[in-house]
């Protein structure tokens, strides 16, 4: 009995490892671009709200780089696309771009969408999503018992 507690407690660890390890996993080392916060979350936004997406980017190789840099939020039942940015760096050199969008007015309540970082052939998946809420609210403006 208590060699199976033992075997079973080892077994969850391990696993528990294994899925933490996945969670807070960095780009490939083939990505020219190091994204500086690979934090993430959940921002709750109504149709038709403003947003803001803000990203550095790093050039960790040895020569001087451009590549055409844009963001969307990608979901089943609503997206969004960001224009494209030149983004040109020397080695070692940092930047920052923020671009600013909309939720679409149509946007399908309750659903979420992820934050997609698109650089020339390339793409990096982040940890963030925007999930719409109604905006819609209720209340009594009238009511009486007889």
């Amino acid at each position: 009995m208590k060699r199976r507690q033992i075997i079973a407690v080892a077994i969850i660890i391990i696993t528990f490892g294994l899925l933490s390890g996945s969670y807070y996993s960095r780009p490939t080392q083939a990505n020219p671009l190091s994204i500086e916060s690979q934090c993430g979350g959940t921002v709750e936004k109504k149709p038709g709200e403003s947003f803001t997406v803000k990203i550095s980017f790093k050039n960790r190789g040895t020569t001087y780089g451009s590549w055409k840099v844009a963001v969307t939020f990608e979901g089943d039942y609503w997206t969004w696309e960001s224009e494209g940015r030149l983004l040109t760096l020397h080695p070692g050199e940092t930047e920052t771009i923020t671009w600013g969008g909309n939720v679409p007015a149509d946007a399908a309540l309750d659903k979420v969408a992820r934050l997609v970082v698109y650089y020339d052939d390339s793409f990096e998946l982040m940890r963030w999503w925007i999930h719409v809420v109604s905006d819609a609210e209720l209340n009594i403006v009238y009511s009486r018992v007889s």
